[in-house]
């Protein structure tokens, strides 16, 4: 699966690519059918002043044309990741399940 990620205000190093790519691969992985991009955006609101500033903005294009797109925020930036992913996951299952009741 193709993730493209983006850091806003902070430099996103291997390590929390490398994160990003196996989290998305966990929630999105058995829907990889069904997804034709996945975009993946970080960001540090507040810059060095600290606090839950760290923003993870996610857009999965749905092959059918619609786009499901989870926010979260913490602290810790892999936190906000897993939080993003996991809501992503549930999301893209609901969207998936309506779209195989429509064919069947």
């Amino acid at each position: 699966m193709n993730v493209e990620i983006s850091g806003q205000n902070m430099h996103v190093n291997e390590e929390m690519k490398s994160h990003v790519e196996r989290q998305m691969e966990y929630a999105l992985g058995q829907f990889e059918t069904w997804i034709s991009s996945v975009k993946v955006h970080l960001e540090d609101v507040n810059g060095p002043r600290h606090g839950v500033d760290k923003q993870c903005r996610v857009l999965v294009s749905i092959k059918s044309g619609r786009t499901i797109k989870v926010e979260d925020a913490d602290v810790e930036m892999a936190i906000a990741v897993n939080r993003a992913a996991d809501r992503l996951g549930q999301a893209v299952s609901r969207e998936v399940d309506r779209r195989r009741e429509k064919k069947g």
